[in-house]
């Protein structure tokens, strides 16, 4: 089912067009997840391995970074996301599913169906914006049509009257 446009009417995300018809396709608002894999513990090899980057000695002794690996596809993450254990294992994990989806799914993965969307929202912005400055540009024009039609029908109507002297 597509969407036609006409000035005047607005729909649910308050698109005003022109006059002219535009074809707007319907918009998938959801993303689809139901592709995402889900993980094992029994698959996962998980290494905690010393940290890196800011904050000194503390940070660079300390087991709190997390080597995870899934042994089925090979598929692995480094995570330092913070000084907590717990946080990095948790973030490991998410950052796992998603470089697995992507690996998988491709084009259908979650990260990849959000830049689409993301795309044709700000597609579906540009084409606003330009509609608007279009229908500006008409009005101005027509504007001045009617001024200088106006203009030509004062001197028009303007008669010479000649002086007596």
């Amino acid at each position: 089912m597509f969407l036609i446009l006409r000035r005047g009417f607005a729909t649910n995300s308050s698109l005003l067009c022109s006059s002219e018809k535009i074809v707007v396709p319907p918009l998938k608002m959801k993303i689809n997840k139901s592709k995402v894999p889900k993980i094992r513990e029994k698959d996962l090899e998980e290494k905690y391995i010393t940290g890196w980057g800011p904050g000194g000695q503390a940070v660079n002794k300390t087991l709190n970074a997390v080597y995870l690996r899934h042994v089925p596809s090979g598929v692995w993450i480094k995570c330092h996301e913070s000084r907590s254990l717990d946080r990095n294992r948790k973030t490991a994990r998410k950052m796992l599913i998603e470089k697995l989806d992507l690996k998988i799914n491709g084009e259908d993965s979650v990260q990849r169906q959000e830049e689409r969307l993301a795309s044709h929202k700000r597609d579906l912005k540009r084409e606003k914006t330009r509609l608007k400055y279009e229908e500006r540009r008409k009005e101005k024009e027509n504007q001045s049509e009617t001024d200088q039609e106006n203009s030509s029908n004062k001197e028009d109507n303007l008669e010479y009257i000649p002086e007596d002297n």
